[in-house]
């Protein structure tokens, strides 16, 4: 029988290509970047880290063709550009090899006029404003490693995209890396993996400045502090004589920005007296809910004074010592956690038409995901990866399985599991077999850890290891039977996209009859993770421990609605995964949080469409390794009532705001009682889902902050009462939201309310596609206050 597919020619396929052609570079080393501590806090939802240190295994090696042209003889810097940082060899265009999905063509790319460009007929332009991460040095997986790689990921409207680009000599690849990291220091208000920022004021003083001007004078000056709502002191003013150059206007920006809000926190706690080591004490504990307060006087007490002034207030509220350890056990059986998870992982747009990556895979494991998803079919030699009976692209299992083994580890020490669709042939079944042995060695659990499986083993005894996840294929009804025209029939090479990619597909599937046998290889390799169908909890459907069902958010909404208790029950000593339903075409999502409220470790959301789902998602696993350890009364019966909260929140102030007039702040309690996409699968209303809905409006706004400013200041107070078993604090989030009228949401911070910080905090901004801004903060107070039970 044919296969339903051919893969789509990606890039690593065109990479063999180089090879068969006998193209040489003897100067390229092949090696993957080193790796690099990761910060605390992620700079996106889709963060970009460097890849681990190579493997000791031998790499297979591609070799570039060596470029005939000839680069421009001078390396002498633009003088028009940035700080004049861009060489002019850049700006002129030097010969790079461009690789897409489905070639590696040989184009001039230029830098130049704040984008990086090469000639094509659509979308050949990438604003360096848009960039978001830089892989240097990174291939998207270990097939091929060139130390000349360089990806990078911007974002266009809503859509993530990618560009990757392999430098013909190690000159031209350092000149690239050095411009770039200092372009995106000195324009980008975003995170960006690598790059250490430039000095916060710099950026917008850059885009103010007057073009050609080496100075400006007084009235001038006084003109741009005014345009981002900066007055300038009287005692500063004075300082002033004559006129200023670029670093003098900085250094008079830095002396504008102070800070009478956390002037104001200081008098009041000063109060009854000075500071001292009692006072700063009570504070950190009875405000700042901060338990390791030991050292932290002393740290910020300035030398020769006995107590904290406001200079040692302000610099503790800034800095990292201001955030409670949050550390987390990982001993308990895995479980026992929420476990971050991708559906349909090689999907980079939507479920019926998009295309198939392996960059889908590693964005999410560099975001922390933990669980990923692959759809193997039937392929040519080997098993490909496609969403079948739709006109997605296809990929290689094994290219899969490579970014997989390269970027597992980098975010999380944690396991990582692969969870499969198995339609392949009972061939490639065991081929798949000999790829998953072959490609991640002794990271794949082939037997139990401890003798018997008698329970799960926790993260902590999983560290580093890859779990693989599947059910036998079920008999399926026969597919309509679409005969390919004679042209698409010839080749199934010739065309890989539309619908002759669909008819192809159909035609093929329509024929088989039963499903081949499931690879008796292939059940040994699921040792803690054997699929099985959902049949229900009496106690005549007993599930073994290891094995795990499936189902889509129908069934899961159906089984919360009639067998919630249940269903935690079940999931006390089982994992359980949910899926979207089939029909969300544009890869949509459902609301994550009923699932997780009946214990379900595996809610799988669509990563690449960024929804309320998603942004639920990102704020449950924030800096959480991809595990988050369940509520007690989710890991063991317990009795639980219902308490009444009360979430106060004073916004204070916001710092180095994105440029935008007239901002306020919206706060918002979610899941809303209003958003649930599960009521659409259930005929029970969505508030019932929930074990009590908020008992006020979920949403409060703030005053607006008239005309723009780098710094305003709202100073009010927002509050919210609801009444929720303690167990749905980590289900129920607090999401503040920076917005104008003109433009709608400028920034945002999501947390669930069991991970919300007490007291005073300048909390991290994100904007609205989840990229951190690199200074942008939201100075607040939050507090949550138990009033009595709920029958009170």
């Amino acid at each position: 029988m044919s296969p339903p597919d051919s893969p789509t020619i990606n890039y690593f396929s065109m990479l063999r290509l180089t090879q068969q052609t006998g193209l040489k570079s003897k100067s390229d080393s092949i090696h993957s970047a080193p790796a690099s501590p990761i910060s605390a806090e992620p700079e996106s939802y889709f963060p970009s880290v460097p890849a681990p240190a190579p493997a000791s295994r031998p790499k297979r090696r591609f070799t570039l063709p060596i470029s005939r042209n000839r680069l421009p003889s001078t390396f002498e810097m633009d003088p028009t550009a940035v700080d004049g940082i861009v060489p002019i060899a850049l700006v002129q265009g030097v010969p790079m090899l461009k690789i897409s999905s489905k070639k590696m063509k040989q184009v001039i790319i230029r830098l130049n006029n704040g984008g990086i460009s090469w000639s094509s007929k659509k979308d050949n332009t990438v604003s360096i404003s848009e960039v978001r991460d830089l892989r240097l040095g990174q291939p998207p997986s270990d097939t091929y490693n060139s130390s000349r790689w360089i990806t990078i990921v911007y974002v266009r409207g809503n859509q993530w995209k990618v560009l990757h680009m392999v430098a013909l000599t190690d000159e031209i690849y350092n000149l690239w890396v050095q411009t770039l990291k200092s372009l995106v220091s000195v324009t980008l208000d975003r995170h960006v993996a690598d790059v250490t920022p430039a000095d916060p004021d710099l950026i917008w003083i850059r885009q103010l400045w007057p073009i050609g001007s080496k100075v400006i004078d007084r009235q001038k000056a006084e003109a741009l502090c005014t345009q981002i709502g900066l007055q300038i002191p009287d005692p500063v003013a004075k300082t002033i004589d004559g006129v200023l150059d670029m670093s003098t206007f900085h250094q008079l920006i830095k002396d504008c920005q102070t800070r009478p809000d956390i002037a104001k926190i200081h008098s009041e706690l000063s109060e009854d007296g000075r500071l001292d080591a009692s006072r700063v004490n009570q504070f950190l504990k009875d405000t700042q809910k901060l338990t390791d307060t030991e050292a932290v006087f002393e740290k910020f007490k300035r030398d020769g004074e006995d107590h904290w002034t406001l200079a040692s207030l302000t610099e503790f509220l800034c800095s990292a010592d201001n955030t409670a350890n949050m550390s987390q056990d990982m001993t308990h059986p895995i479980q026992h956690y929420f476990i971050s998870s991708s559906h349909n992982t090689y999907l980079v747009g939507e479920q019926w038409r998009g295309e198939s990556t392996v960059e889908g895979y590693i964005r999410v494991l560099l975001a922390g995901c933990r669980c990923v998803e692959m759809d193997v079919q039937t392929g040519d030699l080997e098993p490909v990866v496609y969403h079948r009976k739709t006109l997605t692209s296809s990929v290689s299992v094994r290219d899969i399985c490579r970014a997989v083994n390269q970027y597992a580890f980098v975010a999380s020490p944690y396991p990582v599991i692969i969870s499969a669709e198995i339609h392949c042939s009972f061939e490639q079944q065991n081929r798949l077999v000999t790829i998953l042995k072959e490609v991640f060695g002794d990271r794949l659990i082939t037997a139990p850890l401890t003798g018997e499986c008698t329970d799960l083993p926790s993260p902590e005894h999983l560290k580093n290891r890859i779990m693989f996840k599947a059910k036998p294929p079920k008999p399926e009804p026969k597919s309509p039977k679409l005969l390919p025209s004679p042209d698409s029939a010839t080749s199934s090479t010739e065309s890989d996209s539309g619908f002759a990619r669909l008819t192809r597909r159909l035609s093929i599937q329509g024929k088989t009859e039963k499903p081949d046998a499931f690879s008796p290889q292939l059940a040994e390799l699921l040792v803690y993770t054997t699929g099985v169908k959902y049949k229900g909890f009496s106690k005549l459907n007993e599930y073994e421990t290891k094995e795990q069902f499936s189902v889509s958010e129908r069934t899961a909404a159906k089984i919360v609605k009639e067998n919630k208790a249940d269903w935690v029950k079940h999931n006390f000593n089982h994992i359980s995964r949910v899926y979207p339903r089939g029909t969300r075409l544009t890869s949509s999502n459902y609301d994550p949080t009923v699932a997780w409220s009946a214990g379900c470790q595996l809610v799988a959301l669509n990563w690449q469409t960024l929804d309320e789902a998603t942004l639920l998602n990102h704020a449950m696993f924030h800096a959480s390794n991809g595990y988050v350890l369940k509520p007690l009364a989710l890991r063991q019966k317990v009795q639980e009532i219902p308490t009444r909260y009360r979430i106060k929140i004073q916004v204070i102030s916001g710092q180095r705001m994105p440029l935008s007039p007239d901002l306020y702040v919206e706060a918002t309690l979610k899941p809303t009682s209003h958003y649930s996409s599960w009521s659409s699968a259930s005929s029970t209303s969505s508030s019932s889902l929930y074990e009590s809905p908020p008992s006020s409006p979920t949403f409060r706004r703030t005053r607006i902050s008239n005309g723009v400013t780098l710094n305003p200041n709202w100073n009010e107070m927002i509050s919210f009462e609801l009444t929720i078993p303690p167990s749905s604090l980590i289900l129920n989030f607090l999401h503040l939201e920076i917005k104008n009228r003109q433009n709608g949401l400028i920034a945002q911070w999501i947390r669930p309310l069991s991970l919300t910080p007490k007291g005073y905090h300048h909390l991290p901004l994100y904007d609205p596609m989840m990229s951190r801004f690199v200074f942008a903060t939201l100075f607040t107070k939050i507090d949550i206050d138990i009033l009595g039970s709920g029958s009170t």
